[in-house]
């Protein structure tokens, strides 16, 4: 599987093209990737390893509970199928440009198995709302980094 790791910053053309940082671009096929609503504001895409498993989780929920039916239209009603075309961009619909506060810097994110996609403002802001240090953080998780 690969592996996404690293921030990039890109800038979105006025027809919604962002080109894909070169380091990921190495490792993502050129069809089957899918791009959606992410957390905190962000947008994520996805592999196509990685769509399988969300879509497959997402298909797993019992429909007949309420908050399941609304996870899977939250989720689904933002859900694109993306290419990269042929000079290294793929295209961000126009209302995930919207939602996201995309205007002009793309921060592309690698999250290990996925890339998070950031209005580069957004991104800055929500940095610097971190409620605890990266090392206080580590100290409630069972991880070890060294």
């Amino acid at each position: 599987m690969n592996e996404y790791t690293g921030r990039h910053i890109h800038t979105l053309d006025d027809k919604g093209r962002v080109s894909v940082p070169a380091q990921f671009r190495r490792q993502l096929p050129k069809e089957g990737l899918f791009i959606g609503k992410g957390m905190e504001g962000s947008l994520i895409l996805y592999p196509p390893e990685k769509w399988e498993k969300v879509r497959d989780g997402l298909a797993s929920l019992s429909r007949n509970i309420r908050r399941n039916r609304d996870i899977i239209r939250e989720f689904s009603q933002f859900i694109r199928p993306v290419s990269i075309d042929g000079q290294g961009r793929i295209s961000i619909p126009a209302d995930l440009i919207e939602m996201s506060g995309i205007d002009h810097e793309v921060v592309f994110l690698g999250m290990l198995d996925s890339i998070e996609i950031w209005a580069a403002d957004r991104y800055s802001d929500r940095s610097g709302e971190q409620v605890s240090s990266l090392e206080e953080a580590i100290e409630d998780i069972d991880i070890d980094i060294y």
